[in-house]
């Protein structure tokens, strides 16, 4: 039977115990390594590597991530077990003799306080675990692009991309010093560092579990992608939709039925074939320049070569839907998506417990909007009138 590689063993003759932290960071093909995890749980375990799920908020069911650990209102209270996912973590883990995978973009966030950081280390150290630290690293700007099309397909922001990058600078989300340096600098822990563009090459779930030694004849199957770009399409209509309902959808009650609508309406348009790039080639030399000197450094430190070699560079040059200049067919597809959203976002904000009304049309494709620039008033009543036919 294949076991982890390079485990090692316990006085006790027990295989030694570690977790394997997953820290992403975000747009790292985390979800995808992830779902790979989650549906190969069951094999894992025979060889001595564990993905302990939790259910989080979600009653009934586990989720296929540990993001509801890094919730900043976990740590508000002296114990870590007053949260009710980690103590389900506790409780999973307690006799757990072997490897622990424990996975969340949000850790490269959520641990760079030190008390933060402290808190979840001990956590699992208490536990008898060794931390090592798993991180993927990838080339800036199609990283940045990739982040900031995220977020706006997320409804997060009414940023520019140049705006995004100004705050990508300030907080060092795409600097790996920024989220590895505890690590880095704490003898108790351990770091393995992957290449993205290298891992999209092996295949993603073969590299995580290359880097937490896991016996190549162990065979896992590539999960599809999970958040594809958006296309220069769904990016317009993204911010079309921000900027007509001023932005104020990530803060709705019924935020993840929009989110889920959303990305049913775009599926079957292919707008995913001409990729969005938000940078022009002075920001994508600006964005090099800003980090050459750390990446270098970094990937001497971990990989004994350069950053260009690790990280290829893939040269880019902004990228954006000209709606004005489209013709009339992208016109009418684009507003097809913008309008049934609007359309129910306005009647969500008219009654909090309103079902929203079937998707138009199949795969996505819809009658040609007609609702485009009518009064939030009407387009609630006609959205409350249509949820009302489905329910009786």
């Amino acid at each position: 039977m294949t076991q982890v590689e390079n485990s090692g063993r316990s006085g006790d003759g027990a295989p030694d115990r570690t977790c394997f932290l997953h820290i992403g960071p975000h747009k790292t093909g985390t979800t995808s390594i992830q779902d790979a995890l989650f549906d190969n749980a069951e094999r894992l375990a025979e060889i001595g590597v564990y993905y302990p799920t939790i259910s989080g908020d979600r009653a009934g069911r586990q989720r296929r991530n540990h993001t509801p650990l890094t919730r900043t209102s976990n740590f508000k209270a002296d114990d870590l077990l007053a949260s009710p996912f980690w103590e389900e973590l506790s409780s999973k883990i307690a006799n757990i003799r072997g490897s622990i995978v424990i996975s969340s973009e949000h850790f490269a966030e959520t641990l760079r306080p030190e008390d933060v950081y402290e808190r979840v280390v001990d956590f699992f150290e208490s536990r008898g675990f060794k931390v090592v630290a798993v991180a993927y690293v990838r080339d800036q700007p199609g990283w940045l692009n990739s982040w900031y099309t995220q977020d706006q397909r997320n409804f997060k922001s009414r940023d520019s991309f140049s705006a995004f990058l100004d705050r990508a600078f300030e907080l060092g989300l795409v600097d790996p010093w920024g989220y590895l340096g505890r690590f880095i600098d704490d003898p108790r822990t351990d770091v393995r560092v992957v290449s993205f563009e290298r891992a999209v090459k092996a295949g993603l779930a073969r590299s995580f579990l290359d880097a937490i030694g896991v016996d190549p004849a162990f065979e896992i199957a590539e999960p599809s992608a999970s958040n594809p770009n958006l296309g220069v399409k769904g990016m317009y209509a993204a911010q079309e939709i921000m900027r007509r309902v001023n932005g104020r959808v990530r803060s709705m009650p019924n935020y993840n039925q929009l989110y889920e609508r959303f990305k049913k309406l775009m599926r079957g348009r292919d707008w995913e074939k001409t990729a969005y790039i938000g940078f022009t080639p002075e920001e994508e030399a600006l964005i090099r320049d800003r980090y050459k000197a750390s990446n270098d450094a970094f990937a001497q430190k971990f990989f004994g070569a350069d950053w260009a070699t690790i990280c290829p560079p893939r040269s880019a040059s902004l990228r954006e839907f000209d709606f004005e200049g489209a013709p009339d067919e992208d016109r009418r597809d684009v507003l097809e998506v913008v309008d049934q959203m609007v359309h129910a976002i306005e009647a969500s904000r008219a009654d909090a417990d309103i079902v929203l009304p079937p998707l138009k049309g199949k795969k996505g494709k819809g009658k040609k909007g007609k609702g485009h620039g009518a009064g939030a008033a009407d387009v609630a009543r006609k959205a409350h009138a249509e949820a009302s036919k489905a329910d009786a």
